[in-house]
């Protein structure tokens, strides 16, 4: 259905990701492109099976119902973070190829109209060597409740724009920092109040103008396993849920990687966890050089090089594993003979004990590792370690 709008005659656009083989994704990602380009919002429909839905919301259910409701000053609404490591069925949707596709249209190669990559000078299009590198901005289930969003229980951001978290005003840069995923956990129905959309509203001048939100609103309903992705200069707003059910969305944002993240995502998902998860994912969620110097660790070292690997812990000597040069850097983190080995091993080995014995396990660990790094490190006299 076509309304008009300030903006001229828009359509929210739907495309069918089940529809899909190998041989169309080219001519599916140019539609998204072009849907979101034009329109500033898209409907991904079957774009996950609905039992990874149903999966994600067990998994995620002592969190949800352990959380009260009323954060962010949205009434009746619950909201849950740090799914990456809470949730391992979500991240079939933080990954989602389709999705990721269309992210890597928008914000590394800013391909929607006005926009284009600049880098020391230079603007052009996202070709390869010439991109933006994105990441995870932001992961959180939003459960709204009966009467979520009415006089009773109001939502305090209603309509709105998300581009204004970050200190510096980008309307006039010609750049898009942000996409915005919102995936239907349970049926979003015009009843359980579907998120708003104004559609074209990504094309106001100045970009963050006040001319949208007075604008007629249309309701994107979307089926379990459905998504919908705008930009973040694309006005929408959650509405009233008027039905006696929750209805249940997760909201999957992105952003370019040198800006802050809403969600922090290195602590809501720390090392030791996300050690475990694929290497796509690490770097997604931060564990990258997005470029430069950006973003590394300590003595130097690339997140991967550093706290992705197993016994790292910044508060150990010689831990960053570095070769060391015995003439140019002196003696490495072992003592120089066997012996002294020896006698540091048995005195480590004894704080250990000691910190197990008055329960103190996080020095007990950091003490393992601290092993575990002298065991690694050569001596002076020759030996191996």
């Amino acid at each position: 259905m076509q309304v008009t709008n300030t903006f001229g005659t828009h359509e929210l656009r739907r495309l069918d990701y089940a529809a899909v083989d190998s041989d169309d994704a080219a001519e599916f990602d140019a539609a998204a492109l072009n849907a979101v380009d034009q329109h500033g919002f898209v409907v991904i429909e079957n774009a996950i099976d609905p039992t990874v839905c149903d999966e994600l919301i067990s998994q995620m259910r002592p969190y949800i119902d352990a959380t009260p409701h009323g954060l962010h000053g949205l009434g009746g609404t619950r909201r849950v973070g740090a799914l990456v490591a809470r949730s391992p069925a979500s991240h079939n949707m933080v990954t989602h190829p389709a999705v990721l596709r269309l992210v890597r249209s928008i914000l590394s190669e800013q391909r929607l109209s006005g926009n284009a990559v600049s880098i020391r000078g230079q603007r052009g299009p996202g070709r390869k060597g010439f991109r933006y590198p994105f990441q995870l901005h932001l992961t959180q289930i939003i459960d709204v409740g009966p009467g979520g969003g009415s006089d009773e229980h109001p939502h305090a951001l209603s309509l709105h724009r998300a581009n204004g978290m970050w200190i510096h005003d980008f309307q006039h840069a010609g750049l898009d920092p942000q996409v915005e995923v919102m995936w239907a956990l349970s049926d979003f129905t015009a009843e359980n109040g579907a998120t708003h959309v104004v559609l074209g509203s990504h094309r106001d001048q100045p970009r963050d103008g006040p001319r949208a939100y007075s604008e007629p609103t249309v309701q994107a309903t979307m089926k379990q396993g459905s998504v919908l992705i705008w930009t973040g200069w694309s006005v929408h707003g959650a509405g009233i849920n008027r039905s006696a059910s929750r209805r249940l969305g997760m909201n999957i944002n992105y952003a370019l990687a040198f800006l802050a993240q809403e969600e922090n995502q290195l602590l809501a998902c720390p090392p030791e966890l996300a050690r475990e998860l694929p290497v796509e994912l690490q770097r997604l969620i931060g564990y990258r050089q997005p470029s430069g110097s950006l973003n590394y660790v300590a003595e130097c070292q690339a997140p991967a090089d550093s706290v992705l690997t197993p016994d790292f812990d910044v508060l150990i000597p010689g831990a960053h594993g570095h070769p060391m040069v015995q003439g140019l850097d002196g003696p490495s983190f072992a003592p120089v003979n066997q012996a002294d080995f020896e006698e540091k091993l048995a005195a480590l080995e004894n704080a250990k004990r000691a910190a197990i014995e008055r329960d103190n396990l996080e020095a007990a660990l950091r003490i393992k590792k601290t092993i575990s790094v002298l065991r690694r490190a050569p001596r002076l006299d020759g030996q191996s370690p």
